[in-house]
C-alpha cells in the first residue's frame, strides 16, 4: 500500500474515533444536562407540595382571598410542573422519562394527585372544607415521600448513565491510543524498511570518502533530517553548493535521454578560472576558495531557477543554460563578465576574477555525444585561456 494511503487510512480512523468521543460526550453533557433539570424541578414539586398544604391552612383559618388567589397559582404550577417531568419540556431542559421504574412511581404520583389530592385543594378553594384539610395536613409527608423516592429512582439511574458512559469513553479511549500506537508502528515501518534498504546501499557506495562513510554509518534509522545533510554532500560540491561531477552528469545525461520526439535545445558552457594556482600559491588557499565561490556565486546570480552548474573538479565547472541558444548563452555570459569586472574595479580584492569560457549548443536534431559536447566546449574555452594567457598577458594577482 502506498504510503499517502497509509496515512489517509490511519489518520482517518483517528479522526473516527476522535468524533466519536467528542460525539458520546456531547450526548452525555446533554443527557446530564436533562437529569440535572429534572431533579430541580422534581424538588420544586415537593416544595410545592408544602406550600399547598401551609396555604389551604392559612385560607381555612383567616379567609384570605390574596392566598386562595396563591393557592389556584400554585394548584396549576404543580399539575404543569408534573406533566413537564413526566412528558418531557424541551422548554425546560427536560426529556420524556425513559427509566421503568421512574416512570411508575411518577404515575403513581400523578394518579394520587389527580384522583385525590388536586380534588381535595379544590374543594378548599371553593368550600373551605376542613375534612380536605384534614387529608392534605394528614397526607402531605406521604407525598411528598413519595416524590423523593421517585427523584432517588431517577438519581440512580442517572448515575448508572454517567458510569455507562464513562466506561464507553473509557474504553474508545483505550482503542484511540491503541490505534494511535499501531498507526505509527504501520507507517513507522512502512518508511523503516525502504530507509534501511537506502541506508545499506549508501554505506556500500564506492565513491563515498572514508570521513562521510562514517558519518553514515554513525547515523540513526529516524534522524532524516541529518539525512539530508549527507545526501546533500552526496549530491553537492560542499565549497560552491553546486552539482558534484557524479551528479551533474548524470543529471544532464538523463536530460539527453529524453523523447526525442520532444524538440528541445542546451548550451553547455565550459569555464576555468584563470591563475587558481597562482592565487593559492602566492595568497593562500583562503582566498583561493574565495575566488572559486566568487566566480560561481556571480554565475548563480545571473542564471535562471532551472539552469544549473556542474563543478567538474579543482577550477572547472560546466554551466548548463537549459533551453536556449548559444547566441543567447553568450549575451547571458556577458552580464557574468560585467559582473566580474564589477568587483575588480570596486571591491579591491588582492587579485582579479578571470574566467575562461566555451559554448556549444546542442537540439535533440543532433546526434552529438554528451562528452563530445563537453569536449568541444572545452577546446573553445582553451582556445581563449591561451589568448588570455599569452596575448592580453592578464596577471590575476595585483
Amino acid at each position: 500500500m502506498k504510503m499517502k494511503y497509509r496515512l489517509m487510512l490511519t489518520y482517518g480512523l483517528l479522526v473516527a474515533l476522535s468524533f466519536i468521543i467528542v460525539l458520546g460526550n456531547l450526548l452525555i453533557f446533554r443527557t446530564m444536562e436533562s437529569d440535572s433539570s429534572f431533579v430541580n424541578y422534581s424538588g420544586k414539586l415537593r416544595a410545592t407540595s408544602y406550600k399547598m398544604a401551609q396555604l389551604s391552612n392559612v385560607i381555612i383559618n383567616e379567609k384570605d382571598k390574596i392566598i386562595k388567589d396563591e393557592l389556584e397559582k400554585s394548584i396549576q404550577y404543580f399539575d404543569s410542573l408534573l406533566t413537564s417531568l413526566y412528558d418531557g419540556n424541551p422548554t425546560l431542559g427536560m426529556s420524556k422519562l425513559t427509566h421503568k421504574a421512574t416512570i411508575e412511581k411518577m404515575e403513581h404520583i400523578k394518579t394520587l394527585w389527580d384522583t385525590r389530592y388536586k380534588i381535595a385543594y379544590s374543594s378548599i378553594l371553593k368550600d373551605e372544607d376542613t375534612s380536605s384539610l384534614r387529608i392534605i395536613n394528614e397526607e402531605v409527608g406521604i407525598y411528598v415521600d413519595f416524590i423523593d423516592k421517585m427523584v432517588t429512582s431517577y438519581s440512580e439511574n442517572a448515575r448508572l448513565k454517567v458510569t455507562r458512559s464513562k466506561s464507553i469513553n473509557g474504553f474508545i479511549s483505550i482503542i484511540t491510543i491503541v490505534a494511535a500506537f499501531l498507526s505509527f508502528n504501520f507507517i513507522n515501518n512502512g518508511i523503516r524498511k525502504p530507509f534501511d534498504l537506502l541506508m545499506k546501499n549508501l554505506k556500500e557506495l564506492s565513491f563515498a570518502d572514508a570521513d562521510l562513510a562514517k558519518k553514515i554509518e554513525a547515523i540513526s534509522n529516524n534522524e532524516i533530517g541529518v539525512m539530508e545533510g549527507y545526501f546533500n554532500e552526496l549530491i553537492y560540491d560542499s565549497l560552491t553548493r553546486v552539482y558534484n561531477r557524479r551528479s551533474g552528469l548524470s543529471k544532464l545525461n538523463r536530460m539527453f535521454q529524453y523523447d526525442d520526439r520532444r524538440q528541445f535545445t542546451i548550451s553547455l558552457c565550459f569555464i576555468d578560472i584563470n591563475g587558481l594556482k597562482q592565487v593559492n600559491d602566492v595568497l593562500g588557499h583562503k582566498y583561493g576558495d574565495e575566488l572559486i565561490v566568487s566566480s560561481v556565486d556571480i554565475i548563480k546570480n545571473s542564471i535562471r531557477e532551472h539552469d544549473f552548474i556542474i563543478r567538474l573538479g579543482g577550477d572547472e565547472f560546466l554551466v548548463v543554460f537549459n533551453g536556449i541558444n548559444e547566441n543567447t548563452a553568450e549575451t547571458v555570459w556577458s552580464r557574468i563578465v560585467q559582473a566580474y569586472d564589477k568587483i575588480n574595479r570596486e571591491e579591491g580584492r588582492p587579485y582579479l576574477i578571470s574566467v575562461s569560457h566555451g559554448i556549444v549548443e546542442y537540439n535533440n536534431k543532433q546526434k552529438s555525444e554528451l562528452d563530445n559536447l563537453i569536449k568541444e566546449a572545452d577546446e573553445k574555452m582553451y582556445l581563449e585561456k591561451r589568448k588570455i594567457k599569452e596575448e592580453l598577458k592578464i596577471n590575476v594577482i595585483r
